[in-house]
């Protein structure tokens, strides 16, 4: 019904229709796990604390095949903003992707970008023109202001988003004022509750106005700090499994009391009715890294996912979704359809009744629908990714990921290794895990998804990493 790349469709103008367009709160956690917050929790004794997000759920939609367009952040933050995933934008890692010592990798990776170019037209560029305020707030990561900042990218307001990836910056999680984006941080003040903060006020100055809120917390990204009054009621828990860094926890926690304050705030102005709230991560946690044979394991675990932040096994492209949208979407509801980041760019212009910019051509669909009805297949031929460069793990020649494309159509997921052509063909219905790679048992399974898969790269025209000469 829908092919996985469109071209997008009139531009679009405001909203004609008698319904108040909803305000939008995105919330964009940073490398968050899919069993981190516990909605996602396969078990009752949960090491983390997330009961606002679990109201949250309780509320809305929770997704159980959500995924981001990358294992790290900027590409998918890239996808998000514009709705085209790479090859369609030039980003696909963070810095390079000649990771590692030269002589441990086996093929020349593809170059990368580092800035979303101007010329692609963001979601907070075409809300604007339809008459929506617009800020943005927390981990930006796809060009430095004055040049390639939110501001630059159509957002009226831009608190705290630089170039930089992480709070590399002198004092980092505790002195938010070396930010160069931010100057009105009180002293001491923990960054996540900074932002937060700064979010509940530019909700109570814009009420009365259609607006487009990014908070994309720098937490629970490294380096690992929080509040010693929160890090250690987790100190005194026993571990869940593989959970049981308690600033980690902390982290977590904080991120799920400003959630909660952002809640609060909607019902004390009247607002919850017509306003949106999107809780979701830009891809896995960074851990699970024993599930891939290496040797550390991360701060975090995504059992039973293989594989964390950096791998393109479950645990390190599927994330947890939670959506609450009154009077659209069914209070406690669950949903299994397959959706990316970069559906977040058609959807949300289409439940702001906004049209699409013209000759951008798209990866992502609206998934409306699904808002509307859990039950709705959105009927789409597979999901891709490509990741033509290296992510280093702990030491020479130990990869989170080697070169590698992806294909999910159904349950089934196939990947190919560049450096020795290695394909992996999983049954995501009956091996979540990733455990049996049926490659070889299942040759005309494998025939099909490999014929998918080629297709869409030379659609996309995308750069395939150069074997090394001889």
């Amino acid at each position: 019904m829908l092919a996985t790349l469109m071209t997008a469709g009139p531009a679009g103008a405001q909203s004609t229709s008698s319904e108040p367009r909803p305000n939008i709160v995105f919330v964009y956690v940073d490398d968050l796990g899919y069993t981190d917050v516990n909605p996602y929790s396969a078990r009752p004794d949960q090491y983390y604390e997330t009961p606002n997000i679990t109201q949250l759920a309780g509320q809305g939609m929770t997704f159980t095949n959500a995924y981001a367009n990358a294992a790290n952040c900027a590409p998918s933050r890239a996808a998000l903003m514009s709705g085209q995933a790479y090859p369609l934008q030039p980003i696909y890692t963070v810095n390079s992707g000649a990771r590692g010592d030269a002589e441990d990798r086996k093929v020349i990776p593809v170059e990368n970008e580092t800035r979303l170019p101007l010329d692609k037209i963001t979601i907070a560029e075409q809300l604007t023109k339809a008459g929506y305020q617009t800020a943005f707030m927390g981990k930006w990561h796809l060009g430095a202001p004055p040049e390639a900042g939110p501001k630059q990218q159509g957002f009226d307001v831009n608190v705290g988003g630089t170039e930089t990836g992480h709070p590399s910056w002198e004092g980092a999680y505790f002195q938010p004022n070396n930010n160069p984006e931010i100057d009105d941080a009180e002293k001491g003040e923990y960054m996540t509750d900074y932002l937060f903060r700064k979010a509940e006020e530019y909700i109570r100055q814009n009420q009365d106005e259609p607006f487009y809120l990014q908070l994309s917390p720098y937490s629970v990204h490294v380096p690992l700090q929080a509040p010693d009054s929160r890090i250690l009621p987790f100190e005194e828990k026993d571990p869940v499994g593989g959970h049981n860094n308690s600033t980690y926890a902390a982290m977590i926690k904080s991120v799920d009391r400003g959630i909660g304050h952002i809640l609060e705030t909607l019902d004390e102005l009247g607002l919850r009715r017509n306003t949106m709230v999107i809780f979701y991560s830009d891809n896995g946690g960074l851990g699970g890294f024993q599930s891939i044979g290496l040797d550390k394991n991360g701060i975090t675990d995504h059992a039973p996912l293989k594989g964390g932040k950096g791998t393109f096994y479950e645990g390190g492209i599927r994330v947890p979704l939670v959506i609450r949208w009154p009077k659209v979407t069914r209070p406690g509801t669950t949903t299994d359809e397959p959706v990316l980041g970069s559906d977040f760019f058609p959807t949300l212009l289409d439940a702001a009744n906004v049209g699409l910019p013209p000759n951008q051509p798209l990866n992502g669909i609206s998934f409306v629908p699904v808002l509307q009805d859990a039950s709705t297949t959105l009927e789409r031929e597979a999901l891709y990714w490509h990741f033509p460069g290296y992510l280093q793990a702990y030491g020479p020649g130990d990869w989170r990921t080697t070169p590698v494309s992806v294909v999910r159509a159904g349950p089934w997921k196939l990947m190919r290794f560049y450096e020795n052509n290695r394909l992996e063909l999983y049954n995501l219905e009956t091996d979540l895990g990733e455990t049996q790679n049926l490659a070889q048992k299942r040759p005309e399974k494998r025939k099909e998804m490999v014929g998918r898969l080629d297709a869409w790269l030379k659609r996309t025209d995308a750069p395939i990493p150069r074997q090394k000469e001889d």
